[in-house]
């Protein structure tokens, strides 16, 4: 008689990984995974590659991946799900990982399907639908943030009469602060509402929120067989004519033991209260003048960008180790990180339209003045004539990443590469 083993009966030996993302920065936890002894398996997706200028074919992660897999389109829940129904009867899954906002729900309800360990799949879509999620926190008495989906501006004005200006207007359903605005007043509430109603990022409706005020903070939070995993509070800085675009992030952030704790509970409570299962989950947090912390958004995955690579350089560890061995449902110990420094991370690009210029200046200046201090420095300007006014995370074009045993000195460092960078390129950026 043969009997069926499921993936927790196979966790002593090599198991199988199978990652489904468009982002070469994942290359890491394929890394990771090989380095662990697994079988490891890539579902790419071709759609979002081509959009954002991202080239799999030259970047590394070949030597790392066993079988390779190329949908057009990996959003597309039918064509995964045949894609990996094929992978799983050819090699049994052991666990997947997905770190991309927008291929998480649909790998959790193929995972649920298949009875594979991940983050639950309607704890996942209620996160990312934002007002679901607030009305879960709200009725845990975890948090109790105003907000409203609307349809019109007079619905909005309405809320907006009531929660008092200025308030907070975002897609119902997104990411990367694309389409997010704080809106000061009645006017520039009516010009934003009507621009939304024709925006693709709006199609799951119309957002508005009550302003937070206060420190901005993300709290990165791991959650493995039942048991919290306190692994990083970051602080994040936002540009002053635009709040809604980020610009940096520092690990660890400035704060004392009684508000990281506060901080740490919170997410907890958060996390909990949506029942997410199992993850690495980026909690966004606005830490009120009165030292309460209020929730901005949960994202229910790994923190995005390069801020992996900042937590190992600050002292973190291998945080896509770690990952990959939560989501094959592994024991995991809950010790925090002991960081030694202090990671920080600029982006920047146009303020305003501008004519693309012709090279990227010479950057060798930043690594002979700054040496061991700067770990890395980008510059890459998009296709086309015209750099257009960056508002959201996909309008950079530059990104400088520092490290100092000092907050304040890390902070600074690259804050004046910058400046002087927008100064070399005779144009305005977002810092």
């Amino acid at each position: 008689m043969t009997m069926a083993h499921s993936p927790a009966d196979r966790e002593t030996g090599p198991r199988h990984v199978v990652f489904v993302t468009w982002k070469t920065g994942n290359a890491p936890a394929f890394e990771a995974a090989k380095r662990l002894g697994h079988h490891v398996t890539l579902i790419r997706s071709l759609l979002m590659e081509r959009s954002q200028n991202i080239d799999f074919e030259t970047s590394p992660y070949a030597r790392h991946v066993d079988r390779t897999h190329v949908l057009k389109d990996a959003t597309d829940i039918e064509a995964l799900r045949a894609c990996v129904r094929a992978v799983h009867a050819q090699r049994p899954i052991d666990g997947f990982v997905a770190t991309v906002d927008a291929l998480v729900v649909p790998v959790a309800r193929i995972a649920e399907e298949l009875g594979i360990p991940f983050t639950d799949a309607r704890a996942a879509e209620a996160a990312k639908q934002k007002n679901r999620c607030r009305e879960i926190l709200a009725a845990a008495g975890v948090d109790s943030t105003r907000h409203a989906v609307v349809t019109s501006f007079e619905e909005a004005a309405a809320f907006a009469d009531t929660a008092g200006y200025p308030v907070v207007v975002k897609p119902a359903r997104g990411s990367g602060s694309e389409g997010a605005h704080v809106v000061a007043d009645r006017a520039q509430l009516r010009q934003v509402v009507g621009q939304a109603a024709d925006d693709g990022p709006y199609r799951a409706g119309i957002l508005v929120e009550e302003y937070l005020r206060g420190r901005f903070v993300s709290a990165e939070i791991g959650l493995a067989r039942g048991r919290f995993l306190r692994l990083a509070v970051s602080e994040r800085s936002t540009w002053h004519r635009h709040e809604a675009l980020e610009t940096g992030t520092t690990i660890p952030a400035g704060l004392d033991a009684d508000e990281h704790d506060r901080v740490m509970e919170f997410a907890e409570a958060v996390v909990g209260a949506l029942d997410l299962k199992l993850g690495i989950f980026h909690v966004e947090i606005m830490i009120g003048p009165d030292g309460r912390p209020r929730l901005i958004e949960l994202n229910p995955r790994l923190m995005g960008s390069c801020l992996p690579n900042l937590f190992a350089l600050a002292g973190g560890g291998d945080i896509f180790e770690l990952l990959v061995r939560i989501h094959l449902n592994e024991p995991v110990e809950p010790a925090a990180p002991q960081f030694t420094q202090y990671a920080t991370v600029r982006w920047f690009g146009a303020v305003d339209a501008t004519p693309t210029p012709d090279r990227v200046p010479d950057l060798a200046w930043a690594a002979a003045e700054y040496g061991d201090s700067l770990r890395s420095f980008t510059v890459r300007f998009p296709d086309g004539d015209t750099l257009l006014p960056c508002r959201g995370n996909l309008g950079n074009f530059g990104e400088v990443q520092t490290v100092h045993p000092d907050r304040a000195t890390s902070i600074r460092i690259a804050e004046d590469i910058v400046a002087r960078t927008a100064g070399l390129l005779g144009m305005e950026v977002t810092r």
